[in-house]
């Protein structure tokens, strides 16, 4: 899994860094070969005001040019990134098992083998 982590409005230090790739890998790596890659942008939206104001949007790529986007919103970014992956962990499983699902009821309605006549 690939992860890309940007960030807009603040600078991104590494304990910041290390904790969003700890949260996602312990999130995410369940679903092995299905997550191709994770792109994180993170974003203080109104600056020194206050409030809630750290956005955390992830971008998730999945096989078969499915995709997955999950967002949060929280004062403090640790909380953010926290809910968000949360969240991702939630829309990724849903969205292999809905995907498994359409293709065992795809691979069902397939015509069986031509049977072998006068054997």
């Amino acid at each position: 899994m690939n992860i890309t982590i940007r960030a807009q409005h603040f600078e991104l230090s590494d304990p910041i860094r290390s904790f969003v790739h700890d949260k996602l890998e312990s999130a995410l790596s369940r679903f092995g070969d299905d997550v191709l890659s994770v792109d994180v942008f993170c974003t203080d939206v109104n600056g020194p005001k206050g409030g809630p104001d750290k956005r955390v949007v992830l971008r998730i790529q999945l096989r078969r040019r499915h995709q997955v986007t999950v967002e949060s919103l929280h004062h403090d970014l640790y909380i953010a990134i926290s809910k968000c992956s949360g969240k991702a962990r939630r829309v990724v499983r849903r969205k292999i098992r809905k995907f498994r699902k359409v293709q065992k009821l795809s691979l069902r309605d397939m015509d069986p083998k031509p049977s072998q006549q006068g054997v």
